[in-house]
């Protein structure tokens, strides 16, 4: 019988503040910000030491993949309903009838079709899986969920084995 043995990471600093646009999702199409909190949860094999994954590894990266985000405007890159340009230190949006201007350094431009949690969540594990290549020999999954706000979240599972 194999033993499985789970890690779940949530702590402060594991967070972000953004603002993000939902083209076609009603209200959310204007301009509005969250408060995001998120969870990574492991499961795999414990190694020599007892250990699935050191904590002093994956804690400082979770945490700075939230700070690049923190205190951002998110734009879905690959989004249809909105167009996005760059010109010179500004990033401009249209979409529909409206048009946005925000300063380049403060948006992050993430290479999704929209930034709902559940793309949020997927893209954080995109980024966590690049930063923990070859760091991940005990982890049959990894799990990373997109909390905004109290009651809402989003899952997204890699399977490693």
């Amino acid at each position: 019988m194999k033993t499985e043995t789970k890690l779940k990471v949530f702590k402060d600093g594991h967070n972000f503040a953004s603002a993000h646009i939902l083209p076609g999702m009603g209200k959310c199409e204007r301009l509005h910000g969250h408060n995001y909190y998120v969870t990574v949860e492991l499961c795999g094999t414990a190694d020599e030491k007892g250990a699935i994954i050191d904590f002093n590894v994956i804690n400082p990266i979770i945490a700075l993949i939230c700070d690049a985000l923190d205190h951002k405007t998110l734009l879905a890159e690959k989004n249809e309903g909105m167009t996005i340009s760059r010109e010179g230190d500004s990033i401009k949006i249209s979409l529909d009838n409206k048009k946005y201007q925000f300063p380049a350094s403060d948006c992050v431009l993430l290479p999704v079709t929209t930034t709902t949690v559940e793309k949020l969540s997927a893209y954080i594990l995109g980024e966590l899986l690049r930063e923990l290549t070859g760091k991940l020999d005990t982890i049959d999954w990894i799990e990373v969920g997109v909390r905004e706000g109290a009651g809402q979240m989003a899952l997204t599972r890699q399977n490693m084995r």
